[in-house]
């Protein structure tokens, strides 16, 4: 399943918070656009800690995602 079929089934499109720790700390990001396969996102927070960053591809496959509240 692609990141945009998967953002699809879970409802969470663009405007959507979603967090998930890799093991190094939660990082939060935002979804800015759902595609046919890929979306693209920008991080939020990182460790709890705002974070300034651009737009770009993102994958959902290396962390267990929740969506959380802005």
């Amino acid at each position: 399943m692609s990141d945009a079929q998967r953002c699809r089934r879970n409802g969470w499109l663009p405007g959507t918070w979603l967090a998930g720790d890799e093991g190094y700390g939660v990082t939060v990001i935002e979804i800015t656009a759902v595609g046919e396969r890929y979306i693209l996102a920008k991080r939020v927070s990182h460790k709890g800690e705002t974070v300034n960053r651009y737009e770009s591809l993102w994958t959902l496959s290396c962390r267990k995602w929740r969506k959380v509240k802005p």
